[in-house]
């Protein structure tokens, strides 16, 4: 079930909807598939050993394609990382003596730091390339070889690495070229379209299911915020596609439509749609139009002079359509409405570790109990000489993840992707295609085309898992020799070693302290609920540059705690426990939580910061202060920590009379109510 909508799919109705072709999906799959082969040419022709092979080319899944630049960062992130894993897997060699105890305990360490600090660290794609490193060297020294070829040879995955990261980069500098400031006018067109829809529908009084249906549309913008429109903005800023001006007009429009879908999408969820002047409608709906054809001055002409000097919501959706016009008549923005360019653009350097790194037990946790994993996978296949089923080590480290529901559902697609690209298209090659072929074009072909099934079906939000999957067992089996493989006993090996990894990452996660799914989408709803109190108290302060900041930060931190929550909804059907049932029906109780929450969030900006007199003013502000300690609580609560301390009969004023009161928050403190019963619903199932 949607987040937005009621629409239940089954899951095979999903994933064709999520395999359709979407904007950019084409080209960027293209590029995957011409890496991949340029990538296999050329390590063709150097001959590194060929157990190498697959897992680089797996980390072309793991970096961002979106920009040349964005894959350079990731790429020589993740060689750097695998330089620091390399160097500190020789170091233990040496240091130690090459002693079998010292590797596995190293191992074991290694393992543990890789996995904790993929958790706890903003760049998470270098501590997963570390970690694969400093396997793949000590794994090395198993083989009773001369020290001289094992140091050699323990320079290769960072040479392959390397040599596939190469080919990443030049590809996506030669051919990711698009146009950033068409790819900006398109995601500006698609926010008014769907403003302009909606005003439309409420202007005819349309069905109450089509302006919801819409309106959901609307959510999703407000939800996900103009993130991508600050990515592209950038790209604009650093090509020099156009002039100071024109820069400061895509700014200003990007500002204002940020704040144009909280209002439409609280404007339709908060009012009586029956009781406003479609004319007026109109007239809003026929700005939004003139804003997204880039005529930011005919919006003022069009809606007139300001009403009222108290504004109610849709004085305030034209407030905000007038200040875009009047900053770009001026040439200056209002500093509460649109920061300096020069400081909103631009992107903060990153923190390196999240703020609960060292605090969030469940880092720990998590890191333990996959380290475990992968040190009882490396010791039997080691211990039964037998490396040829050493996959079980790459099974358990791409594939442990937080909660019990979403490692079974990562298994349950590596089972899936496996058995496609490992079972029936590698088997299936090595049966029919691969003694057929006689030229190295043929092989790089066929190389470039799982790569492309593979990176199309990795480019959905779901599925994606099964797509690199697919290209990673059938490169496992591909790349056993350099050269078309003819024995079956490597591609029964490795299916043996993603089995072995399987059985033990089921017993490790579902035995050692498991955690419920439901448990931490709790946890991430009471923290949804304490950022949203922030954002209650940051909207009822005087507009400054610094508020709006806060105000800026708050809500991306509240965009990415309901993405968060969406995805988790999706992983609880995967639990195996005698209680899944009831965990669905609490998830979904989450889920109505999420929404009621949005409700409240989303017509918090459509009050009035005063109205009436002083005394109306003061129950104004009564009211912004209970309903933010009233969220604190339901934190404190979902949470399961000791209530925190509250102002006495913080509640009891939203129990007086309301009549006086703007629709708006008469319509939050509904949302409010609701979002209440729904919580008490959550903590009684969960007692």
């Amino acid at each position: 079930m949607s987040l937005f909508s009621g629409e239940n799919v089954s899951e095979l109705d999903r994933f064709w909807r999520e395999m359709a072709p979407v904007p950019g999906r084409m080209a960027g799959t293209l590029r995957f598939a011409l890496t991949s082969a340029l990538a296999t040419l050329l390590l063709l022709i150097l001959r590194p050993p060929v157990g190498f092979i697959a897992p680089s080319l797996f980390m072309l899944f793991l970096v961002s394609h979106d920009t040349p630049f964005d894959c350079f960062r990731d790429l020589l992130t993740c060689v750097s990382f695998a330089a620091l894993g390399t160097a500190s897997a020789l170091l233990l060699i040496i240091a130690t003596g090459n002693h079998p105890v010292a590797r596995v305990v190293g191992l074991a360490v290694f393992t543990f730091l890789a996995t904790f600090f993929f958790r706890a660290s903003a760049i998470p794609v270098g501590a997963l390339s570390f970690g694969c490193l400093t396997y793949m060297v000590i794994s090395l020294w198993e083989y009773q070889i001369r020290a001289e070829k094992v140091l050699h040879l323990s320079l290769w995955p960072l040479g392959t690495l390397a040599t596939v990261a190469g080919s990443a980069i030049a590809v996506e500098y030669l051919f990711n070229r698009s146009d950033p400031l068409l790819a900006w006018r398109r995601e500006i067109e698609a926010r008014c379209s769907a403003l302009e829809q909606l005003f439309q529908l409420c202007a005819t009084h349309a069905d109450a299911q089509q302006i919801e249906k819409q309106s959901s549309i609307v959510r999703r913008y407000a939800v996900t915020g103009d993130g991508r429109l600050h990515v592209l903005l950038e790209r604009i800023s650093k090509r020099n596609l156009c002039s100071s001006a024109e820069f400061r007009k895509l700014t200003t429009t990007t500002l204002m439509l940020d704040r144009l879908v909280i209002l439409g999408a609280g404007f339709a969820t908060h009012n009586n749609l029956q009781a406003v002047d479609p004319a007026r409608l109109e007239r809003i709906s026929r700005a939004v139009v003139a804003v997204g054809e880039g005529h930011l001055e005919k919006a003022k002409d069009i809606l007139g002079d300001a009403r009222t000097s108290l504004p109610d919501e849709l004085d305030r959706i034209e407030q905000t359509l007038r200040h875009g016009a009047e900053s770009m008549e001026t040439g200056e923005s209002e500093p509460s409405q649109a920061p300096p360019t020069s400081r909103w653009w631009k992107p903060r350097p990153k923190r390196l570790l999240l703020p609960d790194a060292f605090t969030n037990v469940d880092y720990f946790m998590y890191a333990l109990k996959l380290s475990v994993c992968a040190t009882i996978c490396y010791v039997i296949y080691n211990g039964l000489g037998w490396p040829g089923i050493s996959t079980a080590f790459f099974t358990v480290y791409f594939t442990g993840l937080s909660t019990t529901g979403a490692s079974n559902r990562k298994l349950l697609f590596r089972v899936i992707g496996s058995t496609i690209g490992g079972l029936i298209l590698g088997i299936g090659c090595m049966v029919f295609v691969f003694p057929n072929i006689e030229w190295v074009t043929s092989f790089l072909l066929v190389i470039a085309a799982i790569a492309f099934l593979g990176g199309w079906i990795s480019a959905s939000p779901y599925f994606g898992y099964i797509g690199l999957q697919i290209a990673f067992a059938f490169n496992l089996i591909a790349f056993e020799r350099l050269r078309a493989p003819n024995q079956m006993t490597p591609a029964r090996d490795r299916l043996l070693g993603i089995a072995l990894g399987f059985i033990v990452m089921f017993f490790i996660f579902h035995q050692v302290r498991p955690e419920r799914t439901v448990d931490t989408m709790r946890r991430l709803l009471a923290h949804l609920l304490r950022s949203g109190a922030d954002l209650v108290r940051l909207l009822g302060k005087d507009p400054t540059a610094e508020t709006e900041a806060q105000i800026a930060a708050t809500r991306q931190q509240l965009r990415a705690g309901v993405v968060t929550l969406r995805s988790f909804a999706d992983v609880v059907k995967f639990e195996f426990d005698p209680d899944r049932a009831a965990d669905m029906k609490l998830s979904d109780e989450i889920l109505n939580a999420v929404t009621s929450a949005t409700d409240v969030l989303l017509g918090v900006p459509t009050w009035p910061m005063k109205f009436g007199g002083d005394q109306q003013t003061a129950q104004l502000q009564d009211i912004r202060i209970a309903l933010e300690n009233g969220l604190r609580e339901m934190a404190s609560l979902l949470e399961q920590l000791p209530r925190e301390q509250q102002p006495a009969a913080q509640e009891p004023i939203f129990d007086r009379p309301r009549s006086s009161l703007p629709v708006s928050i008469t319509k939050t403190i509904d949302s409010y109510r609701e979002l209440k019963m729904v919580c008490s619903g959550i903590l009684r199932a969960t007692a």
